[in-house]
């Protein structure tokens, strides 16, 4: 069978590890190349104040004339000349005769702006050879060729270096190859401006130059040449959602954004039009591939499942900012590590537990507040921290789990301290400062959360053990931690979340 195409493209700076390999696409595109303006450097002038450079720097010097051409009253000339130009050192005015020239800096600033405005960078507009649509991405000039191999009809890429293996990437391959017409002027416009949108708010991934904006005030003067659009297969990989409304995603293909709306739905998309690519997600969601089902309405149900499970598990989660979402994470990543059984699933699942307890921990300081900011200095070690937690609550907990707190940041127990006395309107810290900064508050309220439950010591150490095993998750401590563990902190995290939020109650 003769595919689409021989050319495929990957803007990955490293693959994904582990099972996320079995998860990889290659999805069928068109190219059309097109010329538009980038956002370069602004420079300080206005359109009036540009166009009247313009004049002086040909020699137009009455401003009579000057306000006749450009269309206003001649006060609005003096205004700008005298005010602006002058005084900014664009121009400078002969004592003698009035004559008007540009100064350097002023034919500089003018040859900025007009270089800014005619500066025209190559695009690329992506267009789905299986929906038809134009995807809300560009790709610049340097396409990013990747090499394949072909054995038996299958296609393979090769892994990390250090590997060396090769990893088999599913093809979906169109049903039709003709060569689509060439997108409206309104539909080149618009996708200008929703890859400008999804690059708002996100860091990009990729390298600088794949991250430019370009000009939403100038998107008109865009050229788009007579040309034959060119095919080519993008890679991408299904993963987990960073939407709480949805289950699972595409990576985005251009790694502009994973953030926007496009791309949480562009999934759906394709799996209504392409049989093969639907198989794969429902394969990814452990749905039955032969179900009448959707893919969206199998993940509005599961959805709905954890919904049924929260509001009966966690009544209150709401009242807490961001609770709600990351629990419906935690449970939709614990399902699939007791699904699947796959150890790749363990530092997400752990790093869900975290954000959820941190949401918590934020939440109590709000309301078990510390008297006043300063209830530890800025910049302590370890020794002077396990000094304080001792004279604190020495009475509460053993030495052994203290010496386990003890190592902590001690700039960002201050800040944590800081805002639950109202210093600082927000806090971005991790959990183990917010465990830190909330403990120190347990001996002025009797009834805190911390030593409420009649396992406090036991709560603590495992609140503790979340934060050590997350860390090791993380970085190549080369300890590993065990799916059972895993699960059993997944556990604890959400028993001690229910007794949290019922406190609320």
């Amino acid at each position: 069978m003769v595919k689409f195409s021989n050319q495929f493209l990957s803007y990955y700076d490293a693959f994904p590890k582990g099972n996320a390999e079995k998860n990889m696409v290659f999805l069928p595109i068109w190219i059309w190349r097109i010329w538009a303006p980038v956002a370069g450097k602004t420079t300080d002038i206005n359109v009036f104040q540009k166009t009247l450079l313009e004049f002086l720097h040909i020699g137009r010097q009455d401003r009579q004339e000057l306000a006749h051409w450009i269309g206003v009253d001649v006060e609005l000339v003096n205004l700008i000349i005298d005010t602006e130009l002058e005084p900014g050192g664009l121009i400078q005015l002969d004592v003698k005769d009035q004559k008007i020239t540009l100064t350097p800096k002023g034919v500089q600033t003018l040859d900025d702006e007009i270089g800014r405005t005619e500066d025209l960078q190559a695009y690329y507009l992506v267009q789905d050879a299986i929906t038809g649509e134009l995807w809300h991405r560009l790709i610049p000039n340097e396409l990013a060729l990747l090499d394949v191999q072909e054995i038996d009809s299958n296609i393979y890429i090769q892994g990390s270096r250090d590997s060396g293996k090769s990893i088999s990437v599913f093809l979906a391959e169109p049903r039709e190859h003709k060569e689509p017409l060439a997108p409206t002027p309104y539909k080149i416009t618009q996708t200008i401006k929703n890859h400008n949108m999804a690059m708002r708010g996100t860091l990009v991934r990729d390298h600088e130059h794949r991250g430019k904006y370009l000009d939403g005030q100038n998107l008109k003067n865009y050229e788009f040449y007579s040309q034959k659009p060119e095919a080519f297969f993008i890679l991408s990989h299904l993963e987990e959602s960073l939407d709480s409304s949805h289950v699972c995603q595409l990576q985005d293909p251009c790694h502009v954004s994973p953030y926007d709306e496009w791309i949480q739905n562009l999934h759906f998309e394709l799996a209504t039009k392409h049989q093969g690519f639907s198989k794969k997600v429902k394969r990814y969601l452990k749905q039955d591939i032969h179900s009448e089902e959707t893919i969206d309405e199998f993940e509005t149900r599961l959805l709905e499942e954890i919904s049924f499970e929260l509001s009966v598990d966690f009544p209150f989660s709401e009242r807490i900012e961001n609770l709600t979402q990351h629990l419906q994470r935690l449970l939709t990543r614990k399902k699939k590590l007791e699904e699947t059984g796959h150890y790749y699933d363990i530092d997400d699942l752990l790093s869900q537990c975290q954000k959820a307890l941190e949401a918590c921990f934020k939440h109590m300081l709000c309301v078990w507040k510390h008297k006043h900011a300063n209830t530890t200095p800025l910049k302590l070690n370890y020794d002077q921290l396990k000094t304080i937690l001792i004279l604190q609550i020495g009475n509460f907990f053993p030495e052994d789990t203290l010496e386990k707190l003890k190592k902590v940041n001690s700039a960002q127990v201050y800040s944590a301290n800081g805002y639950s006395a109202g210093k600082y309107p927000e806090v971005r810290v991790s959990l183990k400062p917010l465990i830190f900064s909330n403990i120190l508050c347990v001996s002025e309220h009797h009834q805190h959360p911390l030593i409420r439950r009649d396992l406090y010591q036991t709560d603590l150490t495992k609140l503790i053990e979340i934060c050590e095993r997350r860390n090791e998750g993380n970085h190549d401590s080369g300890e590993e931690v065990d799916i059972t563990t895993a699960l059993n902190l997944s556990e604890f995290t959400l028993d001690w979340i229910s007794f949290y939020t019922a406190i609320e109650a």
